[in-house]
C-alpha cells in the first residue's frame, strides 16, 4: 500500500522546498566568500614569506657587516699596537742616544776643564775689557785707556776705547771726556754710539776676518 503522508508533513516539505533556492544562493555566496578568503590567506602567506626572507637577508647582511666591522676594528687595533710599539722602540733608541750624547759631552767638558786647568789661558793685557777671536784664532781686543787732565782739571778725564785686530790690524776707536767716576766709565762702555758700537764692530769683524795673528803691536 502507498505510504500516506500527513498534511502537516506535506506543509513542512513545501516549506523546505521553498527555502531550498535561498539556501543554495547562500551556500554559493558563502563558497565565493570562502574562495576570496582562501585567496587572501594565500596572498598574506606569500607576503609573510617574502617579509620573512627579507628579514633573514637583512639579518645576514647585518651579521656580515658586524663581522666585517669587528675584523676591521681588530686590524686597526693590531696596527695601532704595532705603530705604538715601533714608536716606543724609536723613543727608547733616541733616549739611549741622547743619554750617550750627554755622557760624551760631559766627558768632553771635563776633558776641556782638565786641559784648561793644566794650560790656563794667557792673561789679557792690562786695560783689555773685551776680546773676540776671528776664524783663524787671531784676537780682536777692546782696550780702554784713561788719561787724567792733571792740573787742568781734577774732576774730568779722557776715556779712549780702541778696537784692534792682531791678525789684519783693523783698528777703530772712540773717546769721550767724562767725570772721573765709575758711573761715567760704565755709561761710556755701554753707550750704543761709543763703547757699544765698538763691541758690535769688533764682533762683526771677528766673524769675517781670516787673517792670522801678527806680532804684538802697540794699541795706542
Amino acid at each position: 500500500m502507498p505510504r500516506i503522508i500527513s498534511t502537516h508533513r506535506l506543509a513542512e516539505l513545501d516549506s523546505l522546498a521553498g527555502a531550498l533556492p535561498f539556501a543554495r544562493s547562500k551556500a554559493e555566496r558563502l563558497e565565493k566568500e570562502l574562495d576570496t578568503e582562501r585567496d587572501r590567506t594565500r596572498r598574506l602567506q606569500s607576503e609573510l614569506e617574502k617579509a620573512r626572507n627579507q628579514y633573514l637577508e637583512r639579518g645576514a647582511a647585518t651579521s656580515r657587516t658586524h663581522e666585517e666591522s669587528l675584523t676591521a676594528a681588530k686590524r686597526s687595533t693590531q696596527l695601532s699596537d704595532q705603530l705604538l710599539a715601533q714608536e716606543q722602540t724609536r723613543a727608547n733608541r733616541i733616549e739611549r742616544m741622547a743619554d750617550q750624547r750627554v755622557r760624551e759631552l760631559r766627558a768632553e767638558i771635563e776633558r776641556l776643564k782638565s786641559e784648561l786647568a793644566a794650560n790656563p789661558a794667557p792673561k789679557a793685557p792690562e786695560g783689555v775689557v773685551a776680546r773676540y777671536r776671528n776664524l783663524v784664532d787671531a784676537d780682536i781686543d777692546l782696550t780702554l785707556y784713561a788719561k787724567d787732565h792733571g792740573a787742568y782739571s781734577s774732576t774730568s778725564m779722557t776715556l779712549l776705547l780702541v778696537s784692534l785686530c792682531s791678525g789684519c790690524g783693523y783698528r777703530e776707536e772712540e773717546d769721550r771726556i767724562v767725570y772721573d767716576n765709575d758711573e761715567s766709565r760704565i755709561d761710556f762702555m755701554e753707550n750704543q754710539f761709543q763703547g757699544g758700537k765698538l763691541k758690535r764692530w769688533a764682533q762683526e769683524h771677528a766673524e769675517t776676518c781670516r787673517a792670522v795673528a801678527l806680532p804684538a803691536q802697540a794699541t795706542a
